[in-house]
């Protein structure tokens, strides 16, 4: 068919929570944008929460495209995640010491997260097209095929191509990207409840010899619960109420009382990672690309990183900022990530499925001793949390060993504040590098010289920020981060360091710049990586 005249730069496929917000992403960078869904309503009124967890790093990366106060007010604050087996608390694993910009974890239904995106997506002049379904795709064109709500068939040929059309992508299935994985071997059984009992502020996982039960709190009195099933026959059971608080006195350290479920579902998870997240000009984000078993809270979080890791290099590229081998630094970095959160998802199942006696003392006496030696603070919080993630090199380490405080290559840039930890949103360029200038200990006079010489070499080739300027509590904060000598921080979009060096030196940051933006456009993707 022909082509259609005002083809967008890119063409998101799914409306969702993550193909909604790296479209806000997007056009917020001045690309054009086409969302298109196959439901004929985006709200149908299904009850389901689905996702229900955003961590704290993830809370800082929506705040790129401005949702976050509207998200806040309308969720639970999470303080922790706490560990119990046989009535007693093994251990807790602190959300509000990670130094971000809002220590805490959100609990709110994904229904209404999706609600407050495409909110900000109609700010932004978006509109999706729904009843529209993908037919075919040329990945190298890229051209689609997309038959509308009035059944006609129309070829469209954007720029780029986004699948972010959920586990059964079907832009995954037409670009026949493999997608090794296997059904898990038993159910999840997954509810909201009201709940009467000492219902806190921590998601609660209880061990016992009768299986898991973690436990979540939402708003209005009501908890997520969520439990490991055995098939019966063909399916799985649909529980009762009475069924259900069975299972909860069996298996909680705590006298928790549910009520009627405001809804359950019982299924069995197909988790798998897709072999590539790039074909030609194609994308996969969010479950389209990975999906993990639903018992850490992880799966949504992986897809607001996905967005945002892809929407800034693939914004720049389409805005002339930055070399198109950029993009492949997306698959890298986002496939390494999936596999990295889906090891530790299967130890949590690893450590939920131990009910003989041995294992599971086994498993309670590795939980207490993290404990007492510090390790859920210094190891599980950043990791849980999402502040522990790096790219490049970094991504390298064991996710398991305690992150240097100072910072490293691929590794997130904290940020303080006189009020509290703050996102760097006011620090970073949400486009471009930023070039942060750091004083350490020098003194005035010689911070005078070398910030004259670092600024006129490094101006025009990323944004410059002088952190001498902050209040002396935020830079006592990042001391830590930065160490005591004047140095030159090269800061992604996204807040990762990209590249380090001695302000009087800074040559490393050149060359990384020269690499990564079209000053240089080289074609190595491991020097684009950071």
């Amino acid at each position: 068919m022909a082509e259609r005249a005002g083809e967008p730069d890119v063409l998101v496929i799914g409306g969702g929570a993550v193909g909604t917000m790296l479209a806000c992403d997007l056009l917020q960078q001045g690309v054009s944008v086409r969302v298109v869904d196959r439901k004929g309503v985006l709200d149908d009124g299904d009850p389901h929460s689905r996702a229900v967890l955003i961590w704290p790093r993830m809370l800082e990366l929506l705040h790129r495209i401005g949702v976050v106060d509207d998200l806040v007010s309308l969720g639970f604050r999470i303080t922790g995640v706490g560990y119990f087996s046989g009535g007693r608390r093994l251990g807790t694993v602190p959300m509000d010491r990670l130094g971000t910009a809002l220590p805490f974890t959100l609990s709110l239904p994904q229904r209404e997260i999706e609600k407050v995106l495409r909110n900000r997506f109609a700010e932004l002049g978006g509109v999706y097209e729904l009843g529209t379904t993908l037919e075919a795709i040329d990945p190298d064109g890229p051209a689609v095929e997309l038959r509308g709500p009035d059944g006609v068939v129309r070829t469209a040929r954007p720029k780029w191509v986004i699948g972010s059309d959920g586990v059964g992508s079907t832009t995954r299935r037409l670009l026949e990207v493999p997608y090794p994985g296997k059904p898990f071997e038993l159910g999840i059984s997954i509810g909201d409840f009201p709940v009467s009992g000492p219902l806190g502020t921590e998601v609660e996982y209880h061990y016992s010899r009768n299986g898991l039960l973690p436990m979540i709190p939402m708003t209005d009195g009501v908890g997520r619960m969520a439990s490991i099933v055995p098939p019966v026959g063909d399916g799985w059971e649909s529980f009762t109420r009475d069924q259900l608080q069975e299972i909860v006195n069996k298996r909680a350290s705590l006298p928790y009382r549910i009520g009627e479920p405001k809804w359950i579902r019982t299924f069995q998870p197909r988790p798998g990672i897709a072999e590539r997240f790039r074909i030609g000009r194609t994308f996969l984000v969010g479950d389209s690309a990975h999906c993990v078993v639903p018992l850490g809270g992880q799966g949504l979080n992986l897809g607001i990183q996905d967005a945002f890791n892809l929407g800034w290099k693939l914004g720049g590229v389409i805005r002339g900022r930055l070399p198109e081998p950029i993009l492949d630094t997306y698959d890298t970095e986002r496939r390494r990530a999936a596999q990295q959160v889906t090891a530790v998802v299967d130890k949590q199942i690893l450590a939920a499925r131990q009910i003989k006696p041995l294992p599971s003392l086994v498993r309670d006496v590795v939980v207490s001793t993290a404990r007492v030696t510090g390790m859920l603070e210094r190891v599980a919080a950043p990791l849980i949390g999402g502040v522990g993630l790096a790219y490049g090199k970094a991504q390298q380490r064991s996710l398991l060993r305690p992150q240097p405080r100072r910072v490293r290559p691929g590794q997130r840039v904290p940020f303080h504040s006189t009020n509290g930890p703050r996102t760097g949103r006011g620090l970073l360029d949400p486009e471009r590098f930023t070039a942060l200038l750091w004083p350490g200990a020098a003194t005035p006079a010689r911070w005078a010289d070398d910030r004259a010489e670092a600024t006129a070499v490094l101006d025009g080739t990323a944004a410059v920020c002088d952190l001498a300027g902050l209040p002396a509590r935020e830079r006592a904060g990042l001391m830590a981060v930065f160490g005591r000598r004047p140095v030159v921080a090269l800061v992604r979009p996204d807040g990762h360091l990209a590249a380090l060096a001695p302000i009087s030196r800074p040559q490393p940051v050149l060359s990384f710049l020269a690499t990564a933006t079209t000053a240089g456009k080289s074609a190595d993707p491991a020097a684009l990586a950071g």
